[in-house]
């Protein structure tokens, strides 16, 4: 049964979910080898499908089988085993999915919408998917960010040229100055908006098109790679974006210590090899 708790100096919030230790690889530097649940054939693998999109499938999402929070769900991307993000040809329909799923999920505090791509990244199945997260609390990173965006938008400024990777009519993409961690990047929406929820037909297909070209760049560096959505509460004066970066380094005493991070490439260069 999952339960929250608080840690006790700074009350910031803890998920306990005893039942996520039976999942493949929990304990275990290694992807399951096993029967895979998400490829095609499969379905009766998972619990009972929430969407189907395509006949036959392309995407699926399905209550996960060892949630962390109530109403957790995996968005199985494709119905290949072997497929990756960068090599589908339904991307645009992924991402429409990503949206309309975190429009599901109004009521919650905060939706968490992440990819764990690899098993350094922290993916037990290797087959193409992402997960959501409805949480009934605004995570500590989230409620720090809000704080800024207070102040001003630093995301409406206009990006220094030699870290823009690709720029579209509706998108920036690029690598942060201030990068935390080799290679991350930012896919940023020029339209000042909170939340993906709040993204046109028009947008949902650029960004789909620079996720295709993300992927495939973040892959050319690391096998394993994280994703993630920051998105804000409607109304907020926050502006949302997407986060990427490949899993090449290791978080040590100081990262995990302090929260202060140690980056070893320059983003100037990081934006150089993306765009090549």
């Amino acid at each position: 049964m999952t339960s929250y708790r608080r840690h006790a100096i700074t009350g910031e919030p803890v998920i306990f979910a005893p039942e996520r230790a039976d999942r493949p690889g929990a304990f275990v530097d290694t992807v399951d080898r096993a029967r895979c649940p998400f490829c095609a054939g499969h379905e009766e693998d998972t619990p009972p499908e929430i969407l189907r999109v395509g006949t036959p499938w392309k995407i699926r999402v399905v209550p996960n089988k060892y949630p962390s929070v109530p109403g957790a769900e995996v968005i199985i991307e494709s119905p290949d085993h072997d497929a990756t993000f960068d090599r589908i040809e339904h991307t645009a329909a992924v991402v429409r999915v990503y949206v309309e799923r975190h429009r599901a999920h109004a009521g919650a505090a905060h939706v968490a919408l992440f990819k764990n791509e690899g098993a350094r990244a922290g993916s037990s199945i290797q087959h193409l998917h992402s997960q959501l997260m409805p949480l009934p609390f605004v995570p500590p990173r989230v409620e720090r960010e809000l704080a800024g965006f207070a102040h001003a938008c630093p995301l409406c400024d206009d990006v220094a040229d030699d870290l823009v990777i690709r720029e579209t009519s509706a998108f920036t993409w690029f690598t942060p100055y201030a990068s935390s961690t080799p290679y991350q990047q930012w896919i940023v929406p020029k339209r000042h908006t909170p939340a993906i929820a709040e993204f046109t037909s028009a947008e949902i297909d650029e960004l789909a098109s620079l996720l295709r070209s993300a992927a495939a760049a973040t892959r050319g560096i690391a096998d394993a790679f994280n994703w993630m959505f920051m998105t804000f509460p409607p109304g907020s004066a926050a502006h949302c974006y997407l986060e990427l970066f490949p899993r090449m380094t290791t978080l040590a005493g100081l990262e995990l210590g302090t929260g202060t991070f140690v980056e070893i490439v320059d983003p100037v260069a990081a934006a150089r090899r993306l765009r090549s």
